[in-house]
């Protein structure tokens, strides 16, 4: 297998991957900011980091993935580093009529819903609901507290009197290494005014105060403080934290900075984010982490500095570039703002337009299915700039379904209950096939994530395949590459297409708990699933409740899921 190699932002160079620790990497990225929809230019940073992810395991390591959840809100002005401007969460909260912790944890279910129908491995199986690898922010104060103080008792931070706190940029002349920017452009006058009471126009909060912040934590009382964080806070800074510090609420950066070294460690071998984190957020990152703990990393083998410390805690840091939509930025204003959900149910996100205008593109209902966003999303390279629109997701669509014929085909040919380990052997020719088109597979993918090139020996390998008299032994090999493939692709609809549920199955399923019918929104239709709803019609139908059955019925369809009253029972059928 080819070398892995990837575009570390720090030193702007292609550099092949080494873990600090052999076998085992470490890997934090910046999730989502919970004051509303995730769009698609969030998860196409997202899903950039799912790809890596998946191709790091391929190549055979072990992977330790945090995305952290936002739920503190930072501030509007978010591209300056002490984010003047007016705080998101209290933004979202006073136009949605509701306090910061509740739109924090509306968004966030509504986030995880999304990320699960986009296949991030991050939210698949058991990692979705473990609390160290979607740390929240308002469950880290204790620790961004214990870190404020060690930057103010090593000189790296100053406490203004407002009772604030400040990062000194001064103390850390590599403030800039990582974008490349000059931070002089961060002076007064700057876009907006600067705050009189820092002392470098530079400088970017650790600590706000601001009394009608609904979100408040004092650092020299227990009020307000969940009773475990409270006790974690006295454990972490026993003698707690300089006495000017008023209550109040974390800046930003520092919140990852916390989180990361709380559930990776002090140094850690990857950290991605959109190229809008690169400054101020990581580049902050980077300064407060160095000033508080003083950890490096060294370059890896081969680099020119590989004998010298990088005064930074993470080793590669990787950045996906913008997402333009009809070559303009993204903005409400221009009409061409998408969430995830405007495009996957956009009638549900009263987007009524969005919804004509992707049925007259093709997709049934004015739908875009999840697996055709996430292709769409990964099908570039994430250090190239995308440009996203309805004919992307066209070019999708069509893809995913090619993927899937073929899919289908072999799985028609190798029929059920058969096992791919069988005896028999496939003519060279496909093993040949199979061996050549991995190899091409992992060779664009282990160069710096090159998607096109990896899609390229996809379709390659499908149209050799479609060419070819297969018998049983070639499909299962077939069969393998296209499992081999979707390990990093994760594309492929494996549900049972379509089948009948007799009238004893669907009385045998109406004796197990029926499934919510609010669930049928988001719920993943498998066979069994879908025996679960036809039940609860049936259940609906034995009331008399014939309105609710045929609710039940139109929300199948309208997943896509067709069904059909017959002699034996239920037909039914996916399309």
């Amino acid at each position: 297998m080819s070398v892995l190699k990837l575009k570390n932002s720090y030193t702007r160079q292609l550099e092949v991957f080494e873990p600090l620790q052999a076998g085992r990497v470490t890997m934090y990225s910046c999730g989502p900011t919970v004051y509303s929809f995730a769009h698609i230019g969030n998860f196409r940073s997202f899903l950039f980091a799912d790809v890596l992810r998946r191709v790091l395991e391929r190549n055979g390591y072990e992977v330790r993935h945090v995305m952290n959840i936002t739920d503190v809100g930072h501030m509007t002005e978010d591209h300056l580093a002490d984010a003047s401007g007016e705080d998101k969460l209290a933004k979202a909260a006073r136009e949605l009529g509701s306090d910061p912790f509740k739109v924090a944890q509306h968004f966030e279910r509504a986030f995880v819903e999304d990320a699960k129908a986009l296949r991030l491995k991050i939210y698949r199986g058991g990692e979705t609901d473990d609390p160290e690898l979607h740390p929240r922010a308002t469950g880290h104060i204790p620790e961004m507290l214990a870190m404020i103080q060690k930057l103010l008792e090593r000189g790296y931070a100053y406490v203004v009197p407002t009772g604030e706190v400040y990062f000194s940029v001064a103390k850390f002349p590599e403030y800039g290494q990582l974008s490349g920017k000059n931070i002089e452009e961060n002076e007064a006058g700057a876009r907006v005014g600067v705050r009189e009471e820092k002392k470098d126009p530079r400088d970017f909060a650790l600590w706000k105060v601001d009394a009608k912040h609904l979100m408040q934590w004092d650092p020299h009382s227990d009020k307000g403080w969940d009773k475990a964080d409270y006790g974690r806070y006295r454990e972490l800074a026993p003698e707690g934290v300089d006495k000017t510090i008023k209550p109040g609420f974390p800046g930003w950066h520092i919140e990852c900075s916390a989180m990361s070294r709380a559930h990776l460690g002090s140094t850690i071998d990857i950290h991605t984010g959109g190229e809008d984190n690169m400054f101020p957020h990581h580049e902050c990152e980077i300064a407060q982490s160095y000033g508080a703990f003083g950890f490096t990393v060294p370059g890896p083998h081969g680099a020119p500095d590989e004998h010298h410390a990088r005064k930074t805690f993470s080793r590669y840091w990787l950045h996906g570039r913008f997402l333009l939509v009809d070559n303009k930025k993204m903005a409400k204003r221009e009409g061409n703002f998408y969430t995830a959900r405007d495009l996957m149910d956009p009638v549900a996100a009263g987007r009524k337009d969005l919804a004509a205008k992707l049925e007259a593109a093709g997709f049934k209902g004015g739908r875009v299915d999840p697996l055709t966003l996430r292709y769409a999303l990964i099908s570039n390279q994430y250090t190239q700039q995308m440009n996203f629109g309805v004919d992307l997701l066209v070019q999708a669509k069509a893809s995913v379904e090619r993927i899937q014929r073929c899919y289908e085909r072999l799985r028609e040919i190798i029929g059920p209950g058969t096992d791919l380990d069988i005896a028999e052997t496939a003519s060279d020719k496909m093993i040949e096939l199979v061996d050549k088109y991995e190899r091409e597979f992992d060779d664009a993918l282990n160069d710096n994530l090159n998607t096109p090139n990896a899609l390229a020996a996809v379709f390659k390998a499908i149209n050799e395949i479609n060419a070819m008299t297969l018998g049983k032994a070639e499909a299962v090999e077939a069969m393998r590459l296209m499992d081999s493939f979707d390990e990093v692709l994760d594309v492929i609809d494996r549900r049972e297409r379509s089948g009948i549920l007799t009238k004893t199955e669907i009385e045998q399923r109406l004796a197990l708990p029926l499934p919510e019918f609010d669930l049928l929104a988001n719920a993943e239709l498998d066979s069994a699933a879908v025996a679960g709803f036809v039940a609860l019609r049936q259940a609906a139908r034995k009331a008399k409740d014939f309105k609710r059955g045929d609710a039940i019925r139109d929300g199948l369809k309208h997943r896509g899921v067709m069904i059909e009253d017959v002699p034996q029972g239920v037909r039914w059928k996916l399309e």
